[in-house]
């Protein structure tokens, strides 16, 4: 028993002088202070910019293309060859484009009078005379219904009594007949017929022969088949027939 009493008393005294210790080591240990929190330096917000909505963007309106307006096309006309036409104002004698008859004494002067270049005369009986520039004297004649052409120069005069003579070349006729022609003009090169093929003469010739007067161009009879045909080669420029033929016909 008194053990036991001991044994508190002594466990007793133990808490107490261990209470007493670490009392006296918590007054002499300081407790480290805990820092104080700073107020945190507020942070400058990242304001992100808010975007914008985007300005609209006018659209681009291409026009439209419009039906081009057709263009009227130009047709030019096709050139014909124009018949030389006599100026009335410039030639006051002349009747359109036909040198009248003259039963006078008075000349036709070419440049003066009536036009310069090519006259001719078709289906009738027909002679003229002409004065040239260098003073000479041709005539251009047909005893029978037939055809002339001739060529006036600047100068030259015209004596005209018996038929009208027509200003510009000589046209295809549907009868052929006796008289000058202008082959590729008024004839065509090929092989001719005469009515009377056993009088008909004829010639092959250049136009500046024929157009120059042609009572002094030489004839002779057809050329061809033995039976006077008549050739008219490619390549030639005239052809005279003589009053004697009567009405001629291409043959081939």
């Amino acid at each position: 028993m008194k053990y036991k009493v001991l044994t508190v008393f002594l466990l007793t005294l133990f808490v107490i002088a261990t209470t007493i210790v670490s009392t006296s080591n918590m007054r002499q240990t300081p407790v480290a202070a805990k820092p104080t929190p700073t107020a945190a330096k507020p942070t400058a917000a990242i304001v992100k910019p808010t975007p914008t909505a985007a300005k609209p963007t006018a659209a681009i309106v291409k026009p439209t293309p419009t039906a081009a307006k057709p263009t009227a096309a130009i047709v030019k006309p096709t050139p014909t060859a124009a018949k030389p036409t006599a100026a009335k104002s410039t030639y006051p004698i002349m009747k359109g484009n036909v040198v009248p008859q003259n039963f006078t004494n008075r000349r036709y002067t070419a440049g003066i009078d009536i036009p310069v270049g090519l006259y001719h005369s078709t289906g009738t009986v027909c002679g003229y005379r002409i004065n040239t520039a260098e003073n000479e004297v041709f005539y251009v004649t047909i005893y029978e219904k037939g055809s002339t052409v001739v060529e006036l120069k600047k100068g030259d005069q015209l004596s005209n009594s018996e038929c009208s003579i027509v200003f510009g070349p000589p046209e295809p006729q549907s009868e052929i007949l006796p008289g000058s022609h202008l082959v590729g003009v008024d004839i065509e090169p090929g092989v001719y017929h005469a009515q009377n093929n056993l009088t008909c003469q004829f010639a092959i010739t250049t136009k500046e022969i024929i157009t120059r007067g042609n009572e002094t161009i030489k004839v002779g009879f057809g050329n061809l088949n033995g039976v006077r045909d008549m050739l008219i080669p490619e390549g030639a420029e005239a052809v005279f027939f003589t009053s004697e033929c009567g009405e001629i016909t291409k043959v081939s």
